[in-house]
């Protein structure tokens, strides 16, 4: 236990990864918002309030719904972590395409991972509904940090050194 705690102590003693971790958090509860937002926008534009629940009509416009509100949040995500986040200086003839690429596979993986496959997972092994949620959203934001930070936004070496 108390190696944990100084792995911690040690990960935030250091202000640059503090700052970057804080500005994760940050711009990730703004992708959330942006999720929403994009959601209840296009919902109540298609009047989803006036189907009746469950209705053919109403699955297709939720479902629209979470496709255009996810592929929202995945581009904000991507250029708030680019530019705030990791602060990666690729643009388009040196990288900023493949980071782009990156970026939405990683995305893409941890919702088929997480959201998808280890959520109904847990929902068949009889685990609450809400703590599964809670849980997967853990493990996504984790993973996706991960890869922003190790894979996608990878700093060259001589881009550390200074």
């Amino acid at each position: 236990m108390n190696s944990m705690l100084e792995k911690i102590r040690t990960l935030f003693s250091d202000k640059k990864r503090t700052r970057e971790i804080a500005l994760y958090v940050l711009f990730g509860a703004l992708t959330t918002l942006v999720s929403w937002v994009v959601y209840l926008a296009f919902t109540r534009l298609m009047g989803i309030g006036k189907m009746e629940e469950g209705s053919g009509r109403y699955v297709l416009v939720s479902n629209l719904g979470q496709v255009i509100s996810w592929i929202a949040a995945v581009l904000f995500a991507y250029f708030t972590n680019k530019k705030y986040v990791f602060q990666s200086k690729a643009g388009a003839k040196d990288g900023a395409w493949r980071e782009f690429w990156l970026f939405v596979s990683a995305r893409v993986a941890s919702l088929l991972i997480f959201d998808l496959l280890l959520f109904n997972v847990c929902l068949m092994l009889g685990m609450d509904d809400r703590v599964d949620k809670l849980l997967m959203n853990v493990l996504v934001v984790i993973f996706n940090y991960a890869a922003s930070k190790w894979v996608i936004f990878k700093k060259k070496k001589e881009e550390k050194e200074t």
